[in-house]
């Protein structure tokens, strides 16, 4: 039993910080845009004065935040202008995550998440207690004793898989996430003339670069804006995934990550939606790929995505699959492949897609008439996505395979298919064309997994066979052989 009591003081801080935290970029956004120069002290008093106010108010907040559990019910009242009661009872519990951020690392204390179907994560969250008394929460809040009991039968049976640091320096070295971090730096360098002066930058190019041309200063700015965005990449992924591990118990997975904030995350064998093994540009040629689960009711801020372990050898890959989920270790020996009808589409999107590109850099860009270079890499790829688009299929589970940059193949039992759709435009209805998208249960939203271009009879095949005994290539198959 808890009687109504508050969280740990730090919690104030902990609020303040993950106000921060969610803000960051904005902040950042906000330091270049505002003239460092002649009112860089001023500025520094606004930024002193938001902090007071931020941490006032995680005052507050820590101050009107109470929380109780007796019976197997959790109440939690907090709200600083309006006052929120949650109830959240144990048999409508599906999850509890301890986590611990850099704050509560400082201070030996941890975060407790209570997540119900539904529910979202910052209605149910008590930010600051000791690692006993989460665990004792954590206890409490389970619907039983034998409830327990199972858990610890769980413990012993469990079997844990961790990612090495040679496996976590590659899985960092070839991050797909510089296309986020070029954005931000290219936002950053937007910016750079509102804290260095034009005459500064003359200045350095006159003294480091005194022989370069415009053209030469533009490869070069875009030479340094890559390498800060694969180092940005590298460190929030080296970060993210620091000291990763996958335990594998009786009814769920337990993921464990994180350097600075270390999370926890409970995922039932049960909410386990579809499985997608992702290739990445960089990853693929070296024979690696990542696991990643979408699950119901579980996830992170990503929707309902969760990475089941960040890089593994495809050789190793079907053992993993084997061992951790073998529901979704499945051999699928009817196959269907996209025709030489969709070739064309796939090559004429590609360069539909380059066209602007190549006007805009002809337009801004010395020499830019060499933007027409940019069509060979596009086409390749086109190619590539044409290559790589696939579906294939055993009696219970489809497997679908596509590629936009990456290469993802989703595995998804049949039972866990939410809906199929077939969406055809004019231009794919005169070659008898059509896109399959398939949904499945994840976040509010759901997911969804599209392969594009088959035939019209193949797409409408696979959406009917959501509700058939057999394989959708079987079906086609047997149709084609009945004419």
């Amino acid at each position: 039993m808890f009687n109504t009591q508050r969280q740990h003081p730090v919690a104030a801080l902990a609020r303040s910080f993950e106000i921060i935290r969610a803000n960051f970029f904005t902040i950042l956004i906000l330091l270049f845009v505002g003239n460092l120069g002649n009112e860089g002290s001023f500025t520094l008093y606004w930024i002193f004065g938001a902090f007071i106010i931020l941490l006032i108010w995680g005052i507050i907040s820590w101050l009107r935040f109470t929380f109780s559990a007796d019976e197997g019910e959790l109440k939690i009242e907090q709200g600083v202008f309006v006052h929120k009661k949650i109830y959240l009872t144990a048999d409508r519990i599906q999850v509890i995550d301890i986590s611990a951020g850099l704050i509560q690392r400082i201070f030996g204390l941890v975060a407790v998440e209570v997540k119900t179907a539904g529910s979202g994560s910052k209605q149910a969250k008590i930010d600051a207690l000791s690692r006993e008394e989460a665990e004792r929460l954590k206890n409490l809040l389970r619907s039983n004793g034998d409830e327990v009991k199972s858990e610890s039968k769980q413990e012993s049976l469990s079997e844990l898989y961790t990612l090495d640091t040679k496996d976590l320096l590659t899985a960092a070295s070839t991050s797909g996430r510089m296309g986020v971090a070029l954005s931000i730096v290219g936002g950053a360098f937007s910016q750079l003339d509102q804290v260095v002066s034009e005459e500064r930058m003359i200045q350095f190019i006159q003294t480091h670069m005194p022989h370069s041309t415009s053209a030469s200063l533009i490869v070069s700015g875009i030479l340094v804006a890559i390498i800060i965005a694969w180092l940005f990449a590298f460190l929030s992924t080296l970060i993210k995934y620091y000291d990763f591990s996958v335990e594998v118990r009786e009814d769920d997975l337990l993921i464990t990550k994180g350097l600075f904030e270390r999370k926890q995350l409970t995922i039932p064998f049960n909410r386990i939606q579809a499985v997608q093994i992702k290739e990445g540009l960089l990853r693929q040629p070296l024979g690696y790929a990542s696991l990643v689960i979408e699950s119901a009711g579980y996830g992170e801020n990503e929707g309902n995505s969760n990475t089941l372990f960040p890089l593994i050898r495809k050789d190793r890959l079907n053992s993993f699959i084997e061992k951790v989920i073998p529901e979704y270790d499945v051999e699928t020996n009817h196959r269907l492949q996209i025709n030489r009808l969709g070739l064309r589409r796939y090559l004429l999107q590609m360069v539909w897609i380059s066209l602007p590109l190549i006007a805009l850099i002809w337009w801004a860009v010395p020499y830019g008439v060499f933007s027409w270079f940019i069509l060979i890499p596009m086409l390749l790829l086109g190619y590539q996505q044409y290559r790589d688009a696939e579906v294939r299929s055993d009696d219970s589970t489809l497997v679908m395979t596509a590629r936009l940059l990456s290469k993802t193949t989703a595995i998804i039992q049949k039972y866990r298919i939410q809906s199929a759709q077939v969406k055809q435009n004019p231009f794919q209805s005169r070659l008898d064309l059509a896109d399959i998208i398939i949904h499945v249960a994840s976040g509010n939203q759901g997911r969804s997994f599209k392969v594009r271009e088959l035939t019209e009879e193949e797409a409408i095949d696979i959406k009917e066979w959501t509700a058939w005994n057999g394989t959708p290539i079987q079906k086609v198959h047997k149709d084609r052989l009945e004419e």
